[in-house]
């Protein structure tokens, strides 16, 4: 566990929000999800969010409008959802989402505490079904083949690693990275 930037146990308004990124395949939306459950939280998941709005899987997405518009389309329904947090809540972005400067922006402004959940990249590989070769079934529009999906982590991790906290979640459960998350965010544990 790494933690750098802020003081994150001082970083507190009216409505908490933590914010939790890494890879595709790295366990945001059940690591969110059992986050959210453990602290009593609300959970957004931004690609459901945005599958939601749009009607349409972002697979498909990608496929009919490019990677740029659905970059533009994730900081509208970001900054949405980070505007509209009626409580303290707990988001799992996509896995480029980070990389956006207006969504840092947007998340740093909000105060947002970012969370980076590291995970071996085999295990990311295997958890999003991506092989040598490449599978246009895969529902991950960026996760063509094997080495297309090392290189596209490797381009992302200095802004993973930018997070007020990492958290290796090797050989931990979904209820383990969720536990060591709210331990060292200092959020309290709803009973």
């Amino acid at each position: 566990m790494k933690v750098h930037g802020p003081d994150v146990n001082s970083t507190v308004h009216a409505h908490p929000i933590v914010v939790l990124t890494g890879f595709m395949g790295s366990g945001k939306t059940s690591t969110g999800q059992a986050l959210a459950d453990l602290l009593g939280w609300e959970f957004v998941d931004l690609d459901r969010e945005i599958e939601a709005r749009e009607g349409v899987a972002i697979r498909a997405l990608f496929a009919q409008r490019g990677e740029a518009e659905f970059r533009a389309i994730e900081h509208v329904v970001l900054r949405d959802c980070m505007g509209h947090c009626a409580q303290p809540t707990v988001i799992a972005l996509g896995g480029g989402a980070i990389v956006e400067a207006r969504n840092t922006s947007l998340i740093h402004e909000s105060r947002g505490l970012t969370v980076f959940l590291e995970a071996p990249i085999e295990d990311m590989l295997q958890r999003c079904g991506v092989d040598e070769e490449a599978d246009p079934e895969n529902p991950r529009p960026l996760a063509a083949d094997a080495k297309s999906f090392r290189a596209l982590y490797d381009k992302r991790l200095p802004h993973y690693l930018a997070a007020h906290v990492t958290i290796n979640t090797a050989g931990k459960n979904v209820a383990e990275v969720a536990s060591e998350v709210a331990e060292k965010l200092g959020l309290g544990i709803a009973r």
